[in-house]
């Protein structure tokens, strides 16, 4: 992958983001990175059921892209910085070319609409220069034979009607005007982009994770954070908008003990929520991750290895 592909993920304060609407598509369908949608929706701001960018990533997919080469880790220095004259010139140029442009918007979606009731605004015009009522219901009406022939004799320049039309449209004021939230930095440049270290990976139950998420991302399983099921991972056999999770995924060193009242609890917590309780464990002299499943019977735990 060469240099103009690589994504670029946005650290704040030992987080990393994804802002850009594309590199959120290009993670999710190629790389199987589903992250956690973070930002307020721009259409729905009052709410938390739809959110919308940025995209937070958990640490292990940072780790995963940086690894991969998939994607490096920036800041973007400006963002530190007040704007300076320049800067704000751009943005207000930038502001009225949108104006501008939602302005003729506005005149070709009210001239389409005219356009698809056009036969009835010429029907209504040709009725009030005869005199006659043009309200819903009289103009279902039939006319009597003459009267027809009156109206069809009528000639309406449907051109100068739809500027007539066009002409009561009110102006369009700034202050109505709709107010592009960007979901990216537009105005960057490469001076402002700085590659920053990602640190990570810094004690054994990260390394743990980070093992783990790596094995089942080259399964070609889709992952997130299990935390609302109690787990470090959710297990998918595909894209979470179309599939729900199999596994509960816990990582337990290979030494650890674990206490039979907590399988119970996962199991049948697993059991109630339709999932299957997994715990994963590195070996670091094989470098290989092994898992054991966990199902919840009426009368025992059975493990499957």
């Amino acid at each position: 992958m060469s240099m103009l592909d690589v994504i670029y993920l946005i650290s704040s304060r030992n987080n990393a983001f994804i802002w850009n609407a594309d590199d959120w598509l290009t993670l999710r369908r190629d790389h199987r990175i589903i992250g956690e949608l973070v930002g307020s929706f721009p259409k729905s701001t009052r709410q938390e059921v739809f959110l919308g960018l940025p995209l937070l990533l958990l640490p292990e997919e940072v780790t995963l892209l940086l690894e991969k080469k998939i994607a490096c880790l920036v800041e973007c220095t400006s963002l530190k910085t007040q704007p300076n004259e320049s800067l704000s010139q751009r943005f207000q140029e930038y502001r009225d070319k949108l104006f501008l442009e939602q302005v003729d918007c506005l005149k070709d979606n009210r001239k389409k609409q005219i356009a698809s009731v056009m036969g009835k605004i010429v029907e209504g015009k040709k009725r009030k220069m005869l005199g006659l009522h043009t309200s819903k219901k009289n103009m279902k009406k039939p006319l009597d034979k003459k009267m027809q022939e009156a109206l069809n004799n009528i000639e309406i320049d449907t051109e100068s009607l739809l500027e007539e039309e066009l002409a009561k449209l009110p102006k369009l004021n700034k202050n109505e005007a709709l107010v592009q939230i960007h979901t990216a930095y537009p105005w960057s440049d490469k001076d402002d982009i700085k590659i920053v270290e990602w640190k990570y990976l810094l004690t054994p139950d990260q390394q743990l994770r980070y093992k783990v998420y790596k094995d089942l991302w080259e399964r070609q399983y889709y992952i997130t954070s299990g935390e609302k099921f109690g787990g470090d991972f959710l297990v998918y056999p595909g894209d979470p908008i179309m599939f729900h999770s199999q596994y509960v995924v816990q990582c337990k060193r290979k030494d650890e003990e674990i206490p039979v009242t907590e399988i119970v609890t996962q199991c049948r917590l697993g059991c109630h929520v339709r999932k299957t309780l997994v715990f994963a464990t590195y070996h670091e002299e094989e470098d290989t991750v092994k898992y054991q499943s966990f199902q919840w019977t009426e009368c025992s735990v059975l493990e499957n290895s």
